[in-house]
Parts: structure tokens; C-alpha cells; sequence
């Protein structure tokens, strides 16, 4: 009788993989990861690299500074001068009379009352300073891991500077679709990723703002990350160009992910070169046609119209296009046929 032949029990074993990465995003290069780790994975970074004058951030960084210092000057001088009175205050409350005690029952409801509210509006007045006002030159000078102050004296003022700006109010969870009652669209197709992103990383808005004036209510600075970039840079581990316009989002759990990035500043690469061979293109042109008068013109409108107060929109942009149009066709040129006969021009095809 043939024994019982025993088929070989299969393991099964889950493979651990990380989520795949949305587009536009691809896996971060591993030179950065001594700041990646250093990161917030629930948080979104974006990183630029500002390239105004080190005059002109030197300039721009002593008005925060002066108001700073100013702030901080009043609050001191306000704690020395009120402090005694709050001090007699406490003492009058625990029982010991000096001239802040208020003795109710010699006192007129009139006065009673008015000595009462006069306190009440003492007590809020120092208490919205503390509160509100209070904390900005904390922040400024004290704050840790990073501050701004410690910033400039670690890293002074440079042609070149890092900039690192953390998601605030929102996170990874928001841009990768997981957050609670999201729409489940992550990357591109989120809804963050159009309100969030693209406006923060507007190569107009960074071109024309230093890194320091980006903070606002969707993004804050971290300081101490941009010691670390600058540090990395100056050791010649990373070059200032890894830090180009990108944005960071850690994809996939706190233990089984990665970080990933949308290098959006290579989008940039060559425009500038590519739009100055387009605005002699269209000057030749219409140089050719005898209408470089025309030319000037349409500078001239151009400049005017996006330097009007305000962010030059798309719809700004349509119609000062209209209005290109129509001083064309005055001239009697085909303004549609020449700017698709030339390839077209930004903001106005």
C-alpha cells in the first residue's frame, strides 16, 4: 500500500510596495535625502532658488527686523512700566492694601464702575499684545529650530539663497487624495494641486518677490531647512541647482514610502532664451513689413498692461490681446495670422 503523499504547503508572502507615485511626481534624488529625512512626511515643501541681488534681500530684510526690534522695545518698555502696577494689583488682591485696592462700599456706582471698566480695558489691551503681537518678535528672534535671525547670521546675504516653504493648514494626505472627505484625485488632478501648487510655484510671482515675502496662509518658511540646504551646498554634497523650483510630498505610509517631487523648475529651462528669440523674430518681422513702429507699440502696451496693479491673470491677458489685436488691425495687419505665422507668443496666442 503506497504511502500518503503529503502535496508541499506554499507560503504565501505579501510583497511590501510602496503606492505608486502620481503624476506629475517621480521618485526624489537620493542626494537630498540628509534634508529629506529631516521633513515632515505628513507636510508638502516646496523649494526655489531666489535669485534677486544680495543688496536688494539685505534691504528687504531690514524692514522685518526694524519692526521687530521695534515691537519688542515697546513690549519691554511696557512690561517695566506696568509691572509694578500689576504687581500691587495681585498684592491687593491676596489681602494687602495699596493704592490699586478699591474699597466697594465708599466707592459711587459711577465711579465704581468706571474704575472697573477702566481695568477691564488694561487687562484686554495687555493681554491682545501679549497674545497677538507678542509672539512676532519671538518668532523672529527666537523661535527654534529656526528663526529668521538665525537664519541670516548662519547663512548672511547671497546672490543665490535656498528658500524651503511647508504646506500650512493642508498636507500630503490633501494633495494625494486620502484626506477625510477628499475627492479621492491626487497629484495633478487634485484640487490642491491647482489652488496650492501652481500658485505657489508661478515663476512670475517667484521672479518678482524674494523667497522671504512667499509666506502666506497656504505656505510658511522654514528656516532651519534652508540652513541645512545651505550648509549641504557649501560642503559641495548638492549643488544649488537641486534646489531649483521643485515641490516634496512623501508618498505612502510613515514606514513603507518615499519621498517624491515634481521638478517643476526644469520646465523653465531654455524659456527665457526661447522668448527672447521670439521678440526679435517679431520685431524682424514686422521690421520687414515696414511697421517697426508697431513694434514699440506693442512693447509699450504689453509693459503697461502687466505692470497695472494686480497679478497679470489669464483673463487680463485675453484682453490685452483684444487690444493688440485691434492696434494691428489699425495698421493693417492680420494680428491672428502673424502671431501663429511666428509660432505665437506667450499670453498672446
Amino acid at each position: 500500500m503506497a504511502g500518503n503523499k503529503t502535496k508541499p504547503v506554499k507560503r504565501v508572502t505579501k510583497a511590501l510596495t510602496a503606492p505608486p507615485i502620481p503624476d506629475p511626481f517621480e521618485p526624489a534624488p537620493a542626494s537630498l535625502a540628509p534634508l529629506l529625512d529631516n521633513f515632515d512626511k505628513a507636510s508638502v515643501y516646496i523649494t526655489h532658488v531666489d535669485n534677486h541681488p544680495a543688496w536688494f534681500k539685505k534691504r528687504v530684510f531690514t524692514v522685518p527686523l526694524g519692526l521687530n526690534v521695534t515691537i519688542a522695545l515697546l513690549i519691554l518698555w511696557r512690561v517695566y512700566t506696568a509691572g509694578p502696577w500689576y504687581w500691587a494689583v495681585i498684592m491687593s488682591v491676596l489681602g494687602n492694601e495699596n493704592e490699586t485696592t478699591l474699597h466697594w462700599a465708599d466707592l459711587a456706582w459711577g465711579k465704581l464702575l468706571g474704575s472697573v471698566a477702566w481695568r477691564a480695558a488694561v487687562f484686554l489691551f495687555d493681554w491682545l499684545v501679549i497674545t497677538i503681537i507678542g509672539p512676532w518678535p519671538w518668532t523672529f528672534f527666537l523661535e527654534s529650530p529656526g528663526n529668521p535671525v538665525s537664519w541670516r547670521l548662519s547663512v548672511g546675504f547671497r546672490d543665490k539663497e535656498v528658500y524651503v516653504r511647508e504646506s500650512r493648514g493642508w498636507g500630503a494626505k490633501d494633495l494625494l487624495g486620502e484626506a477625510e472627505g477628499s475627492s479621492g484625485k491626487a497629484g495633478a488632478d487634485s484640487p490642491f494641486f491647482k489652488t496650492r501648487i501652481l500658485p505657489a510655484v508661478d515663476r512670475r510671482r517667484l521672479t518678482e518677490k524674494t523667497g522671504y515675502l512667499l509666506m502666506d496662509k497656504d505656505f510658511d518658511i522654514v528656516f532651519g531647512a534652508m540652513v541645512d540646504a545651505t550648509h549641504l551646498i557649501d560642503k559641495k554634497t548638492v549643488s544649488v541647482d537641486d534646489f531649483r523650483t521643485s515641490v516634496f510630498v512623501w508618498v505612502g505610509k510613515e514606514d513603507q514610502g518615499q519621498w517624491a517631487v515634481w521638478p517643476c523648475g526644469k520646465l523653465d529651462d531654455g524659456s527665457e532664451t526661447e522668448a527672447r528669440e521670439k521678440l526679435i523674430l517679431f520685431k524682424d518681422r514686422l521690421t520687414a513689413m515696414g511697421k517697426e513702429s508697431l513694434f514699440f507699440k506693442w512693447i509699450e502696451l504689453v509693459q503697461y498692461e502687466s505692470s497695472a496693479p494686480g497679478e497679470f491673470t489669464y483673463e487680463r491677458q485675453a484682453a490685452t490681446a483684444e487690444k493688440a489685436k485691434q492696434m494691428f488691425e489699425n495698421e493693417g495687419v492680420d494680428f491672428d495670422a502673424f502671431i501663429k505665422d511666428i509660432g505665437g507668443m506667450p499670453g498672446m496666442d
